[in-house]
């Protein structure tokens, strides 16, 4: 019965991400950035806070080879979901203890990952996530930036056009046919010796003021 339940979620979420690719008009700065990272011969490591995933997924839908895209999740029922979702849309699920687990065990699919990311997969994560606090990145993408030589591409995003979601990382589901403004940051590099702080609060800034420009767009463009 879990597994059945799983796989409808998965699915409806399928259904969500494909009807905001198809309707949603993307109002997009930064586009260049992006196909620059794209063009580069490094490893890209998307990243944006937790609560945009479901606006940026009909834009990953419309602008990427998702087969080169591993998908970061928690390795308990919601990773189950989202496996579906990632098998669905072509991705690579990437299922882990996104909880601080310091086991043996937890190096290893670690070391799985940064081999993904290294022989030419992107990477995307929700530093704040899964369960924030919101706006307060983990470690772990600092890290794998570092293992990989991976850029750090930010991402910001912004419609009033969806539903918003009571819980920490006031998630947005998009209505069908929303204007979705995103803002693609410049990169944030990571260097190899580097403390993790160095990378962080970089990342921090850089995330915060790719959401406050998606926003600043979206009311721009509505004033015009």
């Amino acid at each position: 019965m879990t597994a059945w339940l799983r796989r409808v979620e998965g699915s409806v979420l399928t259904l969500e991400a494909r009807l905001i690719q198809r309707t949603a008009h993307f109002q997009i700065a930064g586009i260049e950035r992006w196909q620059a990272a794209q063009a580069s011969s490094q490893p890209v490591i998307l990243a944006a806070w937790h609560g945009m995933t479901m606006m940026l997924a009909g834009f990953f839908l419309q602008q990427y080879d998702m087969s080169k895209l591993v998908l970061m999740m928690p390795d308990d029922w919601r990773g189950e979901t989202l496996s579906v979702f990632a098998g669905k849309v072509g991705a690579h699920p990437f299922p882990m203890n996104l909880k601080g687990d310091d086991t043996l065990a937890a190096a290893r699919t670690f070391a799985q990952l940064v081999r993904l990311v290294k022989q030419g997969k992107d990477c995307y994560m929700t530093p704040d996530g899964p369960d924030g606090p919101a706006y307060v990145i983990k470690p772990g993408v600092a890290y794998l930036a570092q293992k990989t030589q991976a850029l750090l591409l930010p991402i910001g995003a912004y419609t009033r056009r969806g539903y918003s979601l009571r819980r920490w990382d006031t998630y947005v589901v998009p209505y069908p046919f929303a204007r979705i403004s995103l803002v693609i940051g410049e990169p944030v590099a990571a260097p190899a010796k580097a403390p993790y702080e160095a990378i962080t609060e970089p990342l921090t800034d850089a995330l915060h003021r790719a959401t406050a420009q998606a926003r600043a767009n979206y009311y721009e463009a509505r004033s015009t």
